[in-house]
Formats: structure tokens, C-alpha cells, sequence
């Protein structure tokens, strides 16, 4: 499907039965405001609201209203403990190479040269940092869909390296495709947080 007819199709009056479903359900809480990753969905009316930058953010409301349909027609189950690569989810070997591309890469090129920025930015989004590999953090891109993000920081020898690992459970939320959609947005908002902690610090230093 393409960008602009996923827009179409992804709409809210579509979606909104589904989406108001959530309320108080699969760790959201009893509210009229959906809240992850930094960002705030009103069930009032679908509107967006990014957090982190104070400002609309309805661009990517159509890829939100596809991930949280998916989501709000599973009911909770315990984490797998077990983590995966996106290559083993369902499907996931044949897309493999444009989920590097959209979710991955910028990972790398943003947070390769400063890697312990990654975990600030995590942190930012209520994630944290974890013992696995070099630089780990993981951040609950869904209130029950954590996703760890995975850096090997570049050096005079290698260039920077990074990779996103999915609880098994995962596949039992989301499609592959809404993985792929939810991976690209977590991205995203960590590059996001990534500037807020940029300006803050210029704020600060200019102080």
C-alpha cells in the first residue's frame, strides 16, 4: 500500500472504534488521552500531540491509527522473555532490508558518535538502559510491546552499528508490518528526544 493511500485508509473516523477500545485497556491508562513514546492521542478526536516538542504532530497519525487498530484487537499476555530480531518475526527475512533502512540506520548515523545519548534519550521516552551488548536500552514503544535498541558505538577501526530485538511476544500485539510501522516511529521519537536534550543543553551552556 502506498504512502498516500495508507492515508486515506488509515483514518480516524475508520479507526476511532477500535483506537476508544484502549482506553484502560492493555496498559493504558482509564483516560480520554492515550499516551506513548513522548506523544498523546486524543480518543475525543484523534488528534496527535507530540510531547516532547510541544506541537501537533498529525503527520504520523495514519501509521498510529494502523499499529494501535492492531493492537486493540489482542487481549494482554505475559512477556516472552526471550528476544528476537526482526528477521525472525513472521514475514520478517523478505522486509528485512527496508526495516534497516527506516528504523536502523538513523539510529547509527544519530547516536554512533555519542552513544550514552542514546540512553538519555531513552530515558526521555521512559525506557531505560539495559545489560546487553555495549549499549542497550529498552523502551516500551507500546505500554506491553517493549523494543530494545542495541548500539555498537563507532571507533577508529569500525563504523557504528545498532539493531532493535523484539520481545517474542510481539508477533502476538502486531502484524510484522505494524512492527516494521511501530519500530520506524520509535526511531523517530528517539531521534526526537535526541534534539530536545540538544537544545537543553545549548539553553544551559548559553546560561
Amino acid at each position: 500500500m502506498g504512502s498516500q493511500s495508507k492515508h486515506k485508509f488509515w483514518n480516524w473516523e475508520r479507526c476511532k472504534t477500535k483506537i476508544r477500545g484502549l482506553k484502560g485497556r492493555l496498559g493504558f491508562k482509564e483516560s480520554s488521552t492515550l499516551r506513548f513514546l513522548g506523544l498523546s492521542l486524543s480518543l475525543e478526536d484523534g488528534r496527535v500531540h507530540d510531547d516532547l516538542r510541544n506541537r501537533p504532530f498529525p503527520e504520523v497519525a495514519p501509521s498510529i491509527y494502523c499499529i494501535l487498530s492492531g493492537y486493540a484487537e489482542t487481549e494482554p499476555v505475559q512477556e516472552a522473555l526471550k528476544l528476537v530480531s526482526f528477521r525472525q518475526l513472521p514475514g520478517g527475512q523478505a522486509y528485512h532490508k527496508a526495516f534497516l533502512g527506516r528504523a536502523v540506520l538513523s539510529i547509527q548515523r544519530v547516536f554512533g558518535p555519542k552513544p550514552r545519548m542514546l540512553v538519555e534519550a531513552a530515558k526521555l521516552l521512559g525506557g531505560s538502559e539495559v545489560d546487553y551488548r555495549e549499549c542497550s536500552v529498552r523502551v516500551n514503544s507500546l505500554p506491553l510491546v517493549p523494543i530494545t535498541v542495541v548500539l555498537w558505538a563507532e571507533s577508529q577501526e569500525f563504523p557504528a552499528s545498532a539493531n532493535m530485538l523484539f520481545d517474542a511476544s510481539i508477533s502476538h500485539y502486531l502484524t510484522t508490518e505494524q512492527v516494521a510501522m511501530l519500530s520506524q516511529l520509535t526511531s523517530a521519537r528517539l531521534r526526537h528526544a535526541h534534539e530536545v536534550l540538544g537544545k537543553q543543553k545549548r539553553r544551559t551552556t548559553s546560561d
